[in-house]
This record gives structure tokens, sequence and C-alpha cells, in this order.
């Protein structure tokens, strides 16, 4: 069943996380990578703008939107919809499924700082979590041809990034045919470490209030004849 909502034009995934799941079956049998990003408040504001963002945040395999106050806003979501997106429901269960699967991961991120923090924070919460690499952007001196060669010799089957919006979305663009992995998962740069998110949000009132969010969070899209709790 698709269910869609649409942001600043884009027509993005709206499932719960059981209907996310049955995509994500399917991503481990294709033979290219499948792109998984987590959609925030962040995610929305820094995307306002940019067309080459949006129109990969359009492409992603699936977006998960992990922010209530978007769906809220749509005013169309169900009590479980937006109870998975406070509780982070979808990267938990994408984890359970990684790990029991016996999957390998591989971090990405903007700095050494992100990498180790989302190292440290993957090593406390999923301890038998296989780590088979990391790299930070910043660490790469020329082209990105040589992170690219490192991700691929360590053969993960997931790309777990932190590199954050505008970036990562630059980074997908010119970079995702060269990737081997079976999929690349935008976790966000504030998965474990909240500092950011007060300032961005009140951000977000900010253009609610002048109009511009109004516009950006349109209508809710579900297919005749599924519930929809108030």
């Amino acid at each position: 069943m698709v269910k869609k909502i649409e942001i600043l034009g884009m027509n993005l995934n709206s499932y719960t996380v059981q209907e996310a799941m049955l995509q994500l079956e399917e991503y481990w049998n294709k033979t290219i990578m499948s792109t998984i990003e987590n959609i925030s408040m962040e995610t929305l504001v820094k995307a306002h703008g940019d067309d080459l963002v949006k129109s990969c945040i359009e492409n992603l395999d699936l977006a998960v939107i992990c922010d209530k106050e978007i769906l809220k806003a749509a005013g169309a979501a169900s009590r479980q919809q937006m109870q998975e997106a406070a509780e982070n429901g979808f990267f938990k269960e994408f984890m359970r499924r990684t790990i029991e699967s016996g999957r390998v991961v591989y971090l990405l991120g903007e700095t050494c700082e992100q990498v180790e923090l989302l190292q440290n924070f993957l090593k406390e919460a999923y301890p038998v979590l296989i780590i088979t690499g990391t790299y930070a952007l910043s660490e790469c001196t020329g082209d990105y041809d040589a992170v690219i060669n490192e991700i691929n010799i360590a053969s993960p089957d997931v790309i777990l990034s932190v590199i954050p919006t505008p970036a990562q979305e630059y980074f997908l663009k010119d970079h995702k045919e060269k990737l081997s992995a079976k999929i690349w998962y935008g976790m966000g740069e504030y998965h474990s470490d909240k500092k950011g998110v007060a300032e961005m949000a009140d951000f977000a009132r900010k253009l609610l209030q002048k109009g511009i969010m109004h516009g950006m969070l349109l209508r809710y899209h579900k297919n005749e004849g599924d519930d929809n709790d108030e």
C-alpha cells in the first residue's frame, strides 16, 4: 500500500514501521544499493530552496519521517505513526533485523568526531553489531575515490551515514552508483547527540509563523480503505 505525504512539493513515503520493513526485505535482494534517510524538521529546513537536495530526497528508496511534528502538521497521521516517529521505531527495528541476519555495517561521517560519536553510540546500544570499518570525509585529502575504495574493500551490507544534509545528498548524487553496499542509511546528524535540535526546531517554528512551512506540509495521501486513526 503506497502512502504518501507531500512536503516541499516532494512525494515522500509515510509508512508504519511494519510496512517499511516489507520494503527493507526487498532491498537486501537488489543488485544496486538502496537509499534510506531519516527525514526530520532539520532536513526540511536545510532542503528549503535547494533543488538538488529536494530531488535527492524525493528519489530515496525509503524516506523515514522521524519527526512527529511533520506528521502532526500534515494532519492525517495515525497514532501508531506518531508514536513510531517519536520513539525512532524504524531505526530500532532496522538495527534488530540487521543484527539478527548477520549483516555488517560501515560507518561514514563528515568529521572524525561524528564517526566516533556514532561508533560509541552503536557499541553501547548494539554491542553485538558487526562494524567492518569507519571513515570521516574530512580525512580525505583528494577526491572521494579513496573513500569509495575503502568502503568497497570492506564489503559492508549497510553504510550508516551521519553526514549532514546537504553534504550527504551531494555525496550520494556523485557516488551512489560506485558503492557496492546493499543499503545506505542516512541516520541524520543528531542521532545520539541532541545538540542543535532545539535551535533547528525553533527555526522551523519561525518558518511556520511566516507561512513558509504551511506550504511545505501540504497533504497526506492514502489508499482508499486504509485505516487512519485520529
